[in-house]
């Protein structure tokens, strides 16, 4: 069951072997030497997506094609918080003679002062970062009229 290709869980394992899940996670690290990791996520397409996608992607090619490409900036804002982590990492290994009570609980700062910034990038570079305003409402018009037309006038 372990070696299939898309394997089913211990839980199910155990349910179908009618033994405990314990057993499985024991015979799988011990007898067959292999460790359990989560998969990692992507996004499933179905076959209507997939033609979606196939109808959508000819129109973008002409729209991009003979270097117009480098014409485009790609944008988004996020925020940027100013609070000190100390460089401490949120994750923690314990060694097989700790105990789950020896994890440091990791602390975080109930309202940190951040800046949301916005930057850009195109086939030319990075943008300059541009500070939004605290407290704006970032819509369309605050992105054009703030951020966009500063851009461009600036850059």
């Amino acid at each position: 069951m372990a070696s299939k290709l898309d394997p089913p869980t211990q839980a199910s394992m155990a349910k179908a072997l009618n033994v405990s899940q314990q057993v499985v996670s024991y015979q799988q690290k011990h007898t067959l030497k292999k460790k359990c990791h989560k998969k990692p996520k992507c996004h499933h397409l179905n076959e209507r997506s997939v033609q979606i996608r196939g109808q959508r992607s000819w129109p973008l090619y002409k729209l991009l094609r003979k270097d117009r490409w480098r014409k485009f900036i790609t944008s988004d804002e996020a925020w940027t918080y100013l609070s000190d982590t100390n460089a401490k990492s949120k994750v923690q290994y314990l060694s097989c003679d700790q105990n789950s009570r020896d994890l440091i609980p990791s602390t975080t700062v109930p309202h940190p002062k951040g800046v949301m910034v916005w930057m850009g990038i195109s086939a030319n570079g990075v943008t300059k970062p541009r500070f939004v305003q605290p407290g704006a409402k970032i819509n369309s018009e605050y992105n054009i009229q703030k951020i966009l037309k500063t851009f461009l006038k600036d850059d």
